[in-house]
């Protein structure tokens, strides 16, 4: 059943005011998520830096925001992705959707906006490390970022309700921590309408990813009675991924798709020791005129497809035993399901239908199929045309859970599920024309799962 929203009265937030932090030879913006960010200018994109500052929950405030946009205006879409920076650090949504949002296929780019709305990130890993350049920086005084990153809570030997309750009570601490947050991101999305950050947005998405995703959803059950300083609504859509929770209501003002991959189920994630957002299958609930829900088959919570320096450094202290880190297309998932919310926003397209995970019951227990993969939910290349046993959370402790691992076929098994190469390349084929056709996968980043997936296969 979805949480009922309790009307309350509209609240205008106060407007905000902006001025540009420009990079000098002796002060550079500090990055929490430098991924793909060298190949702003292959696409013609540039970064600035802003401090937003006002009055949110009754106190002053002022922190950072970093914006990523055309460096032509004239080829803005009008469509930008607000995402807050991590209560710990870091914006992964930027890191799965970068690419889709640069690479203007329709002559035209889109933006995206990282506010550093939470209190803790934004003075433990930005203030802290540059005082100067951030002295004007400040919140309602709370803990740091490294106090909650230090307490994610990991035990073993314990059961799924257990762990279930002190995940819940470690994320109680989450909002007393940031009370000036959804009023700073409302004030964002004014700051990307106004102009006062050099651009004029149509469609502002707020969208996280773990942490932030929470973030996300909590503005829609608990903070969706704010209003632009004009009274306008803040968002015309809102992307929660990978974080879960109770079945969300619809809004009447935005378009709600939630994402959860296979790793998000209490059921996976137990033998890591870890839990998280997602209580049971409580979060699904039927389909509206504007909400949507994908599970993803085989998903981990974060990619390791197109693994990062330091994520290959971090990875380093586990031992796969014969494993190897997933090959899952996170961001093509990404990619398509941001796409979808582009156009059903602007109108010009329904996104597709929810798709769930089969279960066992009423229970989280995920059916599978002869390979140990699962069944049901969105389906993709991974799945449907396999090359191994996807492990959605790696059972090796903090923090490789966050990563999905695989057990790859030997040649005796491929050959035994697809008798001949021509053979796999048939059902490959099929996979991706029909990942395609079901919504869930755009034509450049089919071309490229072609390349690096199936034309690298090979056994006699």
């Amino acid at each position: 059943m979805a949480i009922e929203n309790t009307p309350l009265s509209t609240c205008n937030v106060s407007t905000p005011s902006t001025i540009s932090l420009p990079d000098t030879e002796t002060s550079k913006p500090v990055l929490l998520e430098p991924y793909h960010v060298d190949l702003l200018p292959e696409y013609g994109y540039l970064s600035q830096e802003f401090l937003i500052s006002g009055v949110a929950h009754g106190e002053s405030f002022c922190t950072r925001l970093l914006l990523r946009r055309p460096a032509d205006i004239s080829k803005f879409s009008g469509f930008v992705v607000e995402e807050p920076s991590h209560l710990w650090g870091g914006t992964s949504i930027w890191r799965h959707i970068n690419r889709w949002l640069m690479r203007n296929e329709f002559l035209e780019g889109h933006a995206w906006l990282e506010v550093d709305s939470q209190a803790p990130s934004a003075i433990g890993k930005i203030k802290n490390v540059d005082p100067e350049r951030y002295e004007q920086m400040h919140f309602i005084a709370g803990p740091t970022s490294d106090e909650f990153a230090e307490n994610i809570p990991f035990v073993t030997d314990v059961s799924k309700e257990t762990l279930t309750e002190t995940y819940n009570a470690f994320k109680a601490k989450w909002w007393p921590a940031t009370l000036q947050s959804p009023e700073i991101l409302a004030a964002a999305s004014y700051a990307l309408r106004s102009g006062q950050l050099g651009i004029k947005a149509d469609w502002v998405v707020l969208s996280g990813l773990s942490q932030t995703g929470g973030v996300t959803r909590r503005f829609i059950t608990h903070w969706s009675h704010l209003r632009l300083p004009d009274g306008s609504y803040p968002f015309e859509g809102y992307i929660p991924c990978q974080s879960g929770g109770a079945a969300l209501p619809d809004c009447a003002s935005a378009k709600i798709i939630e994402l959860l991959g296979e790793s998000e189920f209490p059921s996976v994630r137990l033998p890591c020791g870890v839990s998280g957002q997602v209580d049971g299958i409580s979060h699904r609930r039927p389909d509206s005129d504007g909400f949507r829900l994908y599970e993803i088959a085989g998903m981990a919570h974060r990619e390791s497809r197109y693994a990062s320096a330091i994520d290959l450094k971090r990875w380093s202290v586990a031992d796969l035993k014969g494993a190897k880190w997933s090959t899952f297309a996170n961001s093509f998932i990404y990619h398509a399901v941001f796409d979808s919310m582009f156009k059903w926003v602007s109108g010009n397209m329904l996104p597709p239908a929810s798709s769930y995970i089969e279960v066992i019951g009423e229970t989280d227990e995920i059916k599978r199929d002869d390979h140990g993969n699962a069944m049901g939910g969105v389906r993709t290349l991974h799945t449907d045309a396999p090359l191994s046993r996807l492990v959605a959370a790696t059972p090796k402790g903090r923090p490789n859970w966050y990563w999905g691992s695989e057990w790859t076929f030997t040649e005796d098994k491929l050959r035994s599920i697809y008798g001949s190469i021509e053979s796999y390349r048939l059902q490959a084929g099929a996979a991706i024309s029909n990942q395609v056709h079901s919504g869930f996968l755009l034509a450049a980043d089919a071309e490229v799962l072609r390349r690096e997936t199936v034309e690298m296969v090979s056994f006699s």
